[in-house]
């Protein structure tokens, strides 16, 4: 306040001004200011007088002024604040709307067929995706086993938390070896190689290479476990109940489970990704040359390498991932179209009794329910 009243006190700012109230008043009319204009209007009855301020009642006064305008500026903060809490619930909910918009859904109906016995699969699922409609099931929420499907999961989770694919990964003994013991399906990277994540990427799915998947978890985490926490994170965001991930590669764990519906969910969240729909479509890619690998590794499609994709001849089978442990039995979860209709399917088949009757038996799921 002292910058206000040019540094000089409050009592004599109002001798000052009593002062300047007490002068002749300029009746020139060019040097009259809207002030001194009001000053020398004809006076009424009475007599003006000034009275001499006190510094208690000066105190008073601007004590007065300081919480009239206080007041003023916290109703402007609460109210902006209010607003901003306001538009910031409004925006949470926005997200929530859209995130609950874009988590599949399927629907069981009437016309949902019961699968014969010829397919001797433990659980299956087809799920017509133009309308989200079960066209066909068996035990669709019988927990399972998934194996190697669990790396859907994976890749998944790994693209949506990937910064730069050009990054590398320099992949150890301390993964392989354990893997080799284990008799887990690999990609063949070596000691001491530095791989891209787009290597990795498609070093997981398609040979369904359990030293991919490590090398994704441990670059995206720093350890598998932490991967671990992400993937099961994503199974509550998608609504998953009978989905529980203990590791990144498919080896069996009692506590590693899914069902042909979870599976087919999680197939569907991959499929809108365009990076992971071109990975689980592709059937071959061959990696960046290394030392260890002049001429980069030829990686083939574990679900291509036993089909063509186009014998159900009425439609065609466009991509997916397979799966096998013995707990399990053979897995296949797919996605393929209508040739004429270019309408999108999931099939999920979980714990066929071998690889033949898997592969077949995904091919007359297709002819019989894909139209």
């Amino acid at each position: 306040m002292s910058e206000n009243f040019g540094n000089k006190g409050y009592e004599d700012y109002f001798k000052a001004l009593e002062q300047q109230i007490n002068k002749p008043s300029v009746t020139s009319a060019e040097n009259i200011s809207v002030k001194n204009k009001t000053e020398a209007a004809p006076r009424r009855k009475g007599v003006y007088k000034v009275v001499r301020l006190r510094k208690s009642v000066v105190a008073i006064f601007l004590c007065i002024v300081l919480i009239i305008t206080g007041a003023f500026v916290i109703g402007g903060l609460g109210k902006d604040k209010a607003v901003s809490e306001t538009e910031t619930q409004q925006t949470d909910k926005t997200k929530t709307d859209v995130v609950e918009k874009k988590k599949p859904k399927y629907i069981f109906t009437d016309a949902t067929a019961e699968i014969p016995a010829e397919n001797d699969a433990k659980s299956i699922i087809i799920v017509d995706k133009s309308t989200d409609k079960v066209v066909a099931a068996r035990n669709p929420h019988e927990r399972e086993y998934p194996a190697s499907t669990t790396k859907i999961m994976t890749l998944l989770v790994a693209v949506e938390n990937i910064t730069d694919f050009d990054d590398t990964f320099t992949m150890t003994l301390d993964i392989t070896d354990p893997l080799y013991v284990e008799e887990a399906s690999v990609a063949g990277f070596l000691n001491g190689e530095q791989i891209t994540m787009t290597d990795l990427l498609y070093g997981t799915i398609l040979p369904s290479g359990a030293d991919a998947a490590m090398g994704l978890a441990i670059t995206v985490s720093g350890s598998e476990a932490e991967f671990v926490k992400l993937m099961n994170k994503k199974v509550k965001e998608l609504g998953l109940k009978n989905t529980n991930f203990t590791n990144v590669t498919g080896l069996h764990n009692k506590n590693n489970y899914s069902s042909a519906y979870d599976m087919a969910i999680i197939l569907d969240a991959a499929l809108q990704n365009d990076l992971c729909r071109k990975v689980l479509s592709t059937y071959q890619h061959t990696t960046n040359v290394t030392p260890q690998h002049p001429k980069g590794i030829l990686l083939s499609s574990t679900l291509f390498s036993y089909m063509y994709g186009n014998e159900p001849e009425t439609a065609t089978i466009l991509g997916g991932k397979t799966g096998f442990v013995n707990e399990s039995g053979y897995c296949i979860a797919s996605y393929g179209k209508v040739n004429d209709t270019q309408k999108e399917y999931i099939v999920v088949t979980m714990g066929n009794s071998a690889r033949w009757p898997a592969f077949y038996g995904q091919i007359d799921l297709y002819k019989q329910y894909v139209k």
